[in-house]
């Protein structure tokens, strides 16, 4: 005697499987009740020509803030250089307290000045960075669209 062996396809398992114990009886339809979760997209829109479009603008824009960031920074450490040049010759000529504590005074300034400018270097780094990302990412999947 010679056994056949049948190799049996997705749907046609699950009708069988329908069928039951007789395999005689018809496949009887099924239903599923309807799902409560709303089918998963997603929240961002995908990117455009436009989205690369503003990054590169942003990341001019950071660019120019840097360069401008940096160029005062430069001309603060030039006001300070010039102070405590002042201070240090004020103090050979023997000057009086009152002058001497103007200048310590826009010498403090000064290196506040300097502070703030290296802060507003380091966040348009920063910005600079995040935009970049953000272009990149774009880029991504605008290609992968």
């Amino acid at each position: 005697m010679k056994i056949q062996l049948w190799t049996v396809g997705g749907a046609t398992l699950l009708g069988l499987a329908l069928l039951g114990s007789s395999g005689v009886s018809q496949a009887q339809q099924t239903t599923t009740p309807p799902s409560t979760t709303p089918p998963a997209t997603s929240t961002t829109p995908p990117a455009t020509q436009g989205d690369v479009r503003k990054d590169t603008q942003d990341i001019r824009q950071d660019r120019k803030g840097i360069r401008q960031d940096k160029k005062d920074l430069r001309e603060d450490r030039r006001e300070r250089r010039q102070d405590r040049r002042e201070l240090r010759e004020d103090r050979r000529e023997g000057a009086s307290q009152a002058e001497l504590a103007k200048d310590r005074e826009e010498l403090r300034k000064d290196n506040q000045d300097i502070r703030k400018d290296k802060q507003d270097l380091r966040k348009d780094r920063r910005d600079l960075h995040q935009d970049r990302k953000e272009r990149r990412h774009d880029r991504r999947e605008a290609q992968g669209k």
